[in-house]
């Protein structure tokens, strides 16, 4: 296990993935897991290179490995529930989204995916509650970023499948479906 390697393996693959080289991406955070294999952080970037090119079995199963090595990591848990979502399967996905607020309650992108499956699902009241406290964690991450190290789920790491312009996006979703569910 060479942990130093697998952080060099990891930030090339946060490239690769920040620039959608998703196979690309997927080679070297295969090499990062490799390197440290109890790299949660390293499974679940693993996870959403699978995604992006529609491998949601594989992605799933590393998103349930980077849980099983941490299951404090909020991100893979808000990813695993969103592989869950896309696959019809809206109580698992409920499950992991309330797992990953639980586990971070500060990670804006878990409530975020949390409300939009609750106004899915006709829980209009429990959406508002989420989305609104998406919008109100958003608005704090962006206005202070943390830096990479600390605990997991801090920082670049902590950014899941959404890249710089996706995050503003997903919060001008997040204030627009409020308005709408008024």
């Amino acid at each position: 296990m060479k942990p130093v390697l697998g952080e060099a393996h990891l930030s090339q693959g946060e490239a690769h993935l920040e620039a959608g080289e998703w196979p690309e991406a997927e080679a070297a955070l295969r090499l990062a897991a490799e390197a440290d294999p109890r790299s949660a952080v390293a499974r679940s970037k693993l996870g959403i290179a699978l995604v992006h090119q529609r491998r949601l079995d594989e992605a799933e199963a590393e998103f349930a490995r980077a849980v099983a090595l941490d299951p404090r990591y909020a991100p893979a848990w808000s990813n695993l529930g969103n592989v869950h979502r896309e696959k019809g399967r809206t109580e698992q996905a409920l499950e992991a989204y309330e797992r990953a607020v639980a586990a971070d309650p500060d990670y804006w992108v878990a409530h975020q995916n949390l409300g939009g499956l609750y106004k899915q699902l006709g829980r209009t009241d429990e959406a508002v509650r989420a989305l609104r406290k998406a919008t109100r964690l958003s608005a704090r991450s962006v206005l202070r970023l943390p830096s990479r190290g600390g605990r997991p789920g801090e920082g670049k790491a902590r950014s899941g499948c959404l890249s710089g312009p996706a995050i503003t996006l997903a919060v001008l979703a997040a204030i627009a479906a409020l308005i709408l569910l008024r």
